[in-house]
């Protein structure tokens, strides 16, 4: 997914369900697989279609340490920054624990799967397979299903946020990026 804030709604929605996982971790973990393509243009280097963290293996290998490290150590510097949240309760979320790693791998293997849906090229079984593994791409048809699932994580995301605004203003960021 070319906009990788679209997949924060499957963060939002999985810690819902079971408030045990870390938001933290899920909302972290949900965006490391598109770090390769970070990567590639600092380094000015022509784009690539995805390689080891687009792939079940790499994602709960690589992907799962980075989501880890990240989440305990970056994350509430940089959000208690820039959302100016106390930065104590941020740590505390973000605290090393099972939950937290079993957050850390459901968030990249869920960004995984969903790029899996609607992506021309899927390193989904890499490095088993280094072809593409397209079973998943939802109508047979990356264009339209690029689409569809934009449109549906767009609308997702706009219904998290007038959900969460609806409730007020005390709090919003707290609620959307902490617990």
């Amino acid at each position: 997914m070319p906009f990788i804030l679209l997949h924060y709604p499957i963060a939002y929605i999985t810690h819902k369900i079971s408030n045990k996982l870390s938001l933290p971790a899920l909302i972290t973990s949900s965006f490391i697989p598109d770090l390769e393509h970070i990567l590639f243009t600092l380094m000015a280097k022509e784009p690539r279609r995805g390689l080891i963290l687009h792939s079940l293996f790499g994602a709960a290998s690589l992907g799962l340490l980075l989501s880890i490290l990240l989440t305990t150590h970056l994350y509430p510097v940089v959000i208690s920054f820039l959302f100016k949240l106390d930065k104590g309760m941020v740590q505390e979320n973000c605290r090393f624990s099972i939950w937290l790693i079993l957050s850390c791998l459901i968030g990249v293997i869920s960004h995984v799967i969903i790029d899996s849906l609607h992506h021309e090229f899927n390193p989904l079984l890499f490095p088993f397979l280094k072809e593409s593994f397209n079973a998943l791409i939802l109508f047979g048809d990356w264009i339209l299903a690029n689409q569809v699932v934009h449109l549906v994580f767009t609308a997702l995301t706009a219904l998290i946020l007038i959900y969460e605004l609806r409730k007020g203003t005390s709090g919003f960021w707290k609620r959307l990026l902490i617990c």
